[in-house]
């Protein structure tokens, strides 16, 4: 797992390797491959806490993630004998968290806002890269490229109700609409707040949309 794991950072692939992890462990049940099916599961454990040091550079793999699983765990059990002179821990994990957070990389500045889509299967993120991103919720991997086009920070995200849509608001004073399926934004941007757009929201028939400002107004847009 270590060796493929390596290679899917040397390729850029490591957001799908949770995916990839997923489906391994649906086969192992249904073929009854029990005896190694945890394996597959803290290795899916160990992506949601070292994704992010693994994509960045292969040898993290075995410097700053493999020396941090949890002792009690199989996966520490089949692979750190093999490794002799890895860095000794003390005080670290016997067994991994009862709540397991993903790390959520890509952004190369603050992330401001954030929100989930009403089914709970993505998430966007606003930044002061003046970027926003989409996010997959159940694997942490970014969805297609980034969405840009704001001058300045991006405070304020919301998806629209049915999920199809994206609205932001910057400190470039403007409100922008985007595709969220398809990454790109839709009709021109919403002009006419004075100062940072520091809130929006979508309608409930996600036919109009508001925005609060610095500038001290809130404004209706047709969505």
């Amino acid at each position: 797992i270590l060796f493929w794991l390596e290679m899917m950072s040397l390729l850029g692939g490591v957001g799908n390797a949770t995916a990839a992890l997923d489906s391994v462990a649906k086969w192992f049940v249904v073929s009854n491959y029990k005896d190694i099916l945890g394996l597959v599961k803290d290795g899916i454990k160990f992506l949601h806490s070292f994704s992010g040091a693994i994509s960045h550079s292969a040898p993290h793999l075995y410097i700053s993630a493999l020396p941090f699983i949890p002792v009690e765990t199989m996966l520490s059990m089949v692979l750190k004998p093999n490794f002799s002179s890895l860095l000794g821990v003390v005080g670290g994990q016997e067994l991994w968290p009862a709540t397991q957070l993903l790390g959520l990389e890509g952004h190369t500045d603050a992330v401001i806002s954030v929100a989930f889509s009403p089914d709970g299967r993505r998430i966007v993120s606003g930044s002061m890269d003046e970027t926003v991103r989409v996010w997959d919720a159940e694997r942490g991997a970014q969805i297609g490229s980034y969405l840009e086009g704001h001058m300045d920070a991006v405070i304020s995200v919301a998806f629209s109700p049915n999920g199809k849509r994206i609205v932001s608001g910057s400190r470039d004073e403007t409100v922008r609409i985007w595709d969220s399926e398809r990454g790109v934004q839709i009709g021109s941007n919403l002009e006419g707040h004075t100062d940072a757009v520091y809130s929006v929201a979508f309608s409930p028939n996600g036919k109009r949309i508001v925005s609060g400002s610095r500038d001290k107004t809130v404004q209706i847009w047709d969505a």
